[in-house]
């Protein structure tokens, strides 16, 4: 009996041998990263030609262009796992959809859509957008708010564009034109085919009502 456990312990031990041999056989390079077959989360790390496979946390995705020693796991919006396999079971929390990553806020509304959470290890942080901008769930990111369905954009600015001019050929006119931004002369607000886009002026200018620009700030009665 005892002879039988003793070839059996030196077959397991045999085994992770050949399995860590073959792993560190992927390592061509002293220090890298390497994918693993079929899980777009999981990845090989190479030190000294000895090789680990290791994880991304919940909710981060393996980037195969990562370079040794940079930090491998990346946002889902910036590293996409098709065609690499399948990310790993999500890690709910009672905040959080995911461990990490970007959401919808639970405050949001179609009138208020720059609000968001950022999950980071399952605790979630009230973000806000930068002025103008409304979360996109589609892409985890802050884009325009005419980008975003599920945004009131017009009441989100609190402006609505005119109807574009049609010109003699029977085309829209794409000219964009730009309005004050009641509150705040160094912003404004330029339509774009209709949609209206909240933008700021460079440094030391302030917008011009008259002259529908961005002018020196001395010259500009703010």
């Amino acid at each position: 009996m005892l002879r039988f456990v003793c070839v059996a312990a030196a077959f397991v031990a045999l085994c992770n041998g050949q399995a860590s041999e073959d792993r560190d056989m992927i390592c061509k390079s002293r220090n890298a990263f390497y994918s693993v077959d079929g899980n777009c989360d999981a990845y090989i790390e190479c030190r000294d030609y000895r090789s680990k496979e290791m994880q991304c946390p919940d909710g981060l995705h393996f980037d195969p262009k990562a370079s040794w020693p940079n930090y491998p796991c990346s946002y889902p919006m910036d590293v996409s796992c098709a065609g690499r396999g399948t990310p790993q079971k999500a890690l709910p929390t009672a905040e959080c959809p995911h461990q990490y990553g970007f959401f919808p806020s639970p405050r949001a509304t179609p009138e208020d859509c720059g609000l968001y959470l950022m999950c980071v290890e399952g605790k979630a942080i009230e973000m806000s957008c930068p002025p103008g901008l409304a979360f996109n769930p589609s892409n985890a990111r802050c884009d325009w708010p005419d980008a975003v369905p599920s945004c009131n954009a017009d009441a989100f600015l609190g402006f609505k564009c005119p109807a574009p001019a049609i010109l003699e050929n029977g085309e829209v006119d794409e000219t964009t034109i730009n309005y004050e931004y009641i509150g705040n002369c160094y912003a404004f607000l330029s339509c774009e085919k209709g949609h209206a886009r909240l933008l700021m002026c460079d440094a030391g200018y302030a917008f011009n009502k008259v002259t529908g620009r961005c002018e020196d700030a001395d010259l500009v009665k703010c």
